[in-house]
C-alpha cells in the first residue's frame, strides 16, 4: 500500500456490518458451525500490551523505566435481539449441533471452549477465535423495545484479524 501522508483518498472500501455472522463450532472433525441467532452488533475486543517496570534505584534522570511486555486480548461483546424459540437463544437448545442440549445460557453454565468465527460482510473474510462465553444477559424489558441479549467471548490465545 502507498504512504498515504498528506495525500487525499476516498473511504469507498469502507464497509458496514450488515450480513455479519458470529457461529459456534460443535468440535468435531470436520467441525460444523452454527451461526447464533439475532445478532444486531458485535465489537471486536481490544488488544492491548502489558508495561513491564525495569525501574531501579539507579534508573537514568530519576526516571522510571519500561519495556513491552506481553499482549492480552479483553471480551469480544456480542448484542442481539432475544428470541426464546431460536435453539441458539434458549436453554433447551435442539437440533443435532452446537446448540443441542442448549444455547448459549446453556453454553455459558457448562464454561466449555470452543471454536468461533465471525464471518464478516463481504462473505470471504473471517475472524477464527478459541475462547469460551463470558457470560449471557437480557437487557431491560419494556414497552418501548425488542429484549436484547449480550454475552462475551473471551479469547484464549491470539487471533488475527483479516
Amino acid at each position: 500500500m502507498a504512504d498515504r501522508t498528506g495525500t487525499f483518498y476516498s473511504a469507498d472500501e469502507g464497509t458496514i456490518g450488515y450480513k455479519t455472522q458470529v457461529l459456534i463450532g460443535d468440535g468435531t472433525s470436520p467441525e460444523v458451525f452454527e451461526a447464533i441467532a439475532g445478532v444486531r452488533s458485535v465489537t471486536f475486543g481490544e488488544t492491548t500490551v502489558a508495561d513491564v517496570d525495569r525501574t531501579h534505584l539507579r534508573s537514568p534522570n530519576s526516571h522510571k523505566e519500561h519495556t513491552p511486555g506481553m499482549l492480552d486480548s479483553s471480551a469480544i461483546q456480542i448484542r442481539g435481539i432475544y428470541l426464546p424459540s431460536e435453539d441458539s437463544l434458549s436453554t433447551a437448545g435442539g437440533g443435532s449441533g452446537v446448540f443441542a442440549s442448549g444455547g448459549l445460557p446453556t453454553l455459558v453454565i457448562a464454561r466449555g471452549t470452543h471454536n468461533f468465527v465471525v464471518r464478516l460482510p463481504d462473505g470471504v473474510s473471517e475472524v477464527e477465535i478459541t475462547g469460551y462465553l463470558t457470560g449471557f444477559s437480557l437487557s431491560e424489558a419494556s414497552a418501548e423495545a425488542v429484549i436484547e441479549y449480550t454475552c462475551g467471548i473471551m479469547p484464549t490465545q491470539a487471533f488475527v484479524l483479516p
